[in-house]
C-alpha cells in the first residue's frame, strides 16, 4: 500500500498516474478544496482535466468523483473536513497530504488511517516523500440491509 516517491509527491507524471490508478480520468468530476485550491485547480485544467471545480470548506451540495485537498491535513483538520465537507460521492476518492505517521512500519497505528476507517473510507494507496504522505482513500458505499 505505501510507497516512496523519489520524484516528489505532486509532480505531473506521478500525480496523473495516481489519479489514473484511482480510476479518475480527465472527464471525471473533480473537486478541489483548501487554501492552495486555485493552484491545484489550474494545474488539473492545464493537464486536460475537464470537470474541475473549487469547493469551499463546508460545502455539502456537490459530491464529485474525486476530492483533492490542497493543503496538508493533520488529524484534526481531516476530521473537520470529513464531518463538515466538502464530500466525495460514495465510491469516490479523497486525495490529501498529511504529516508522516510516527510509526512508519504499521499503518494500523496511524491515527489518520484509523480516522478514515471510522468515517467510512478505505485507504487504497499511500505515497511518501519529504515529510508527508499522500493518501488516496475511497469512500465506502453504504449497504442497506433489506428487511426480511
Amino acid at each position: 500500500m505505501s510507497q516512496a516517491s523519489p520524484s516528489g509527491l505532486l509532480h505531473s507524471a506521478p500525480l496523473i498516474s495516481l489519479l489514473d490508478k484511482a480510476q479518475v480520468d480527465r472527464t471525471s468530476p473533480i473537486g478541489v478544496t483548501g487554501p492552495s485550491g486555485l493552484s491545484a485547480l489550474l494545474w488539473l485544467c492545464r493537464h486536460g482535466f475537464e470537470q474541475v471545480g473549487y469547493l469551499k470548506p463546508g460545502c455539502t451540495q456537490e459530491h464529485p468523483d474525486a476530492l483533492l485537498v490542497a493543503h496538508t491535513c493533520d488529524v484534526e483538520a481531516l476530521d473537520r473536513l470529513l464531518v463538515h465537507g466538502p464530500y466525495v460521492r460514495e465510491g469516490g476518492v479523497l486525495i490529501f497530504q498529511s504529516p508522516l505517521p510516527l510509526d512508519r512500519a504499521d499503518a494500523g497505528t496511524d491515527p489518520i488511517h484509523r480516522l478514515l476507517e471510522r468515517r467510512g473510507y478505505t485507504v487504497e494507496r499511500c505515497l511518501r516523500g519529504g515529510h508527508r504522505e499522500l493518501t488516496v482513500a475511497r469512500r465506502r458505499r453504504r449497504i442497506w440491509a433489506q428487511a426480511a
